[in-house]
């Protein structure tokens, strides 16, 4: 299960930084704020579950 988690946590960042740069390049900054926002989530999310891995291993 976390390794169907994992790609699917992947497909979706994919996904959201793919319609925020086209967002972005068209000009279409209410899209390009929101998915941006969506793409700081999921980094703030990574750098959070990264952290507590690490610190589970010692």
């Amino acid at each position: 299960m976390p390794k169907q988690r994992f790609y699917s946590f992947m497909i979706g960042t994919v996904l959201e930084a793919w319609i925020f740069s086209w967002s972005f390049l068209s000009a279409s900054w209410f899209l390009a704020t929101f998915f941006g926002f969506l793409l700081l989530r999921r980094i703030f999310l990574a750098y959070r579950l990264d952290k507590f891995i690490r610190d589970m291993k010692m």
